[in-house]
């Protein structure tokens, strides 16, 4: 009997111990908003945004409130500023819903550059804990490492080693895609001409 009663207190002592840690542990709610894009389609703007969140999950450093579930309280509260990608009505809607923190942000592309900056804000004191910067050239569909480290960036965590080996490429290996970037450049026209002649001698036409 004596050796339950001391089994039920150990039992009681370590859910107040784990009790009291997952509170002072506990993640804040976070809302990632649609960024803004700039020379970008909305559906890269999407996809992009997309990327950040599934990488934001990945730092398990915050409790993700998805869009349907704060289009639910915002319907029942009449709040008519559903499409939302400044810091100002993200701060607002994150008082609303009660969310802790938000995300803001805007991708801006200029030809083969595209510079994505986002901030993470502290809803309840309005000011931004963080603001991250990343800058990328290249084709556009070779972006998402750039939009992963921006995730880890934003949960003040070290950049997992297989994210940042594809970004952090040696010297010289810059330098010879770089190199071959020209000569694609440069070969490019040739090719179009080749392909031009290819289909004429084989067109119906031609015949």
């Amino acid at each position: 009997m004596f050796k339950k009663v001391i089994f039920l207190l150990a039992i009681c002592s370590l859910l107040v111990s784990q009790s009291k840690f997952s509170r002072f542990t506990a993640k804040p709610t976070l809302a990632l908003f649609s960024f803004a894009g700039e020379g970008m389609s909305d559906e890269d703007v999407a996809l992009y945004t997309g990327f950040l969140r599934l990488e934001l999950h990945q730092t398990k450093s915050f409790i993700l409130v998805e869009k349907i579930q704060i289009n639910e309280i915002l319907n029942e509260k009449k709040y008519d500023k559903m499409d939302c990608n400044t810091s100002d009505c993200a701060v607002e809607i994150g008082n609303l819903v009660g969310i802790k923190k938000v995300i803001t942000g805007s991708f801006n592309l200029v030809a083969d550059t595209c510079i994505i900056s986002g901030q993470i804000i502290n809803v309840e004191t309005k000011e931004p804990e963080k603001s991250v910067e990343r800058t990328y050239i290249g084709e556009l569909e070779d972006i998402n490492p750039y939009i992963q480290i921006m995730a880890w960036e934003f949960a003040g965590l070290d950049v997992p080693k297989n994210i940042l080996t594809i970004v952090e490429k040696p010297d010289g290996m810059v330098k010879e895609d770089e190199k071959w970037k020209w000569v694609k450049w440069i070969i490019q026209p040739f090719n179009y001409i080749a392909n031009r002649i290819r289909e004429f001698l084989v067109s119906p036409s031609s015949k």
